[in-house]
């Protein structure tokens, strides 16, 4: 028992902050564009750094644009199989389901408007990735 609040103590360990901690860096790499600082610094010394954080770019770029084609294309999907079943009269789905799968559209696009906004961040951190790999460079000489 807590002698100040006479509730019993809580033995139980705490989570790993760790785990948590890569778990959401999982999740938030569905939304948010991410090149890692360690990748950044570790080009300093390849023999083209430049070229080395343009492929890194490049490549999270094309991966943030196949999420949000994803995103779409699944919601045209939903998008034409309501639209179809309203067309043909065969609707036998409660209409609660019905304003779900309309729901599920709408988050599908919001979800690939939202990665497509984060396209310009991801720019002007590509500009700032080459800053910080130049300027060191140019303080060694």
């Amino acid at each position: 028992m807590n002698t100040l609040t006479s509730q019993p103590v809580n033995l139980q360990p705490a989570p790993d902050p760790g785990n948590i901690d890569r778990l959401w860096a999982r999740l938030r790499s569905l939304f948010i564009p991410s090149v890692s600082v360690a990748a950044i610094l570790y080009t300093i010394y390849a023999t083209s750094p430049d070229d080395a954080i343009e492929q890194m770019y490049d490549w999270e770029r094309d991966r943030l644009l196949g999420l949000a084609k994803g995103a779409a294309a699944a919601a045209v999907t939903v998008l034409t199989s309501l639209i179809a079943s309203a067309v043909e009269g065969k609707v036998t789905a409660e209409p609660v389901i019905i304003y779900l799968a309309a729901a599920l559209v709408a988050v599908l696009l919001a979800w690939g408007a939202f990665i497509l906004t984060g396209l310009r961040r991801l720019a002007e951190e590509y500009a700032l990735a080459l800053e910080i790999v130049n300027s060191d460079r140019s303080d060694a000489r």
